[in-house]
């Protein structure tokens, strides 16, 4: 178990050892929080779908009176999950819209849409 989580440690730095960009600000630093939270929310709401349909597949397989009622529960049940998982998902995604202003982390993009560093507004004269 150490050994695992050792590793994925390791397999989640691995992209900013790799690119030698470490944050230099406290700005930088929330944004690849931000970033690594948003792709380990999407990993597992993938892995939901994925088990999802893995269960789906094997309870038609094992259609019988007794195992349709277990199977139609797990169907229920399923849907219900991901729908409260994807729910959830657009909650905090709303929240931080909400509180912190533009999503600081731009996944079409893949960067952050805030300026590199604070520049003073100019003033007319």
């Amino acid at each position: 178990m150490k050994f695992l989580r050792a590793l994925l440690l390791a397999l989640l730095l691995l992209p900013t050892v790799a690119l030698a960009s470490a944050p230099r600000t406290f700005e930088e630093l929330a944004n690849l929080i931000v970033a690594i939270l948003d792709s380990g929310v999407g990993l597992l709401v993938l892995a939901g779908i994925v088990i999802y349909f893995y269960g789906v597949s094997t309870n038609i397989l094992k259609m019988s009176d007794e195992g349709g009622k277990t199977a139609r529960a797990y169907f229920v049940w399923g849907i219900l999950v991901i729908f409260i998982m994807v729910s959830i998902w657009g909650i905090l995604d709303l929240l931080q819209n909400t509180l912190f202003g533009n999503n600081p982390y731009n996944p079409t993009t893949g960067e952050s849409e805030s300026p590199a560093s604070f520049q003073v507004p100019q003033t007319f004269e």
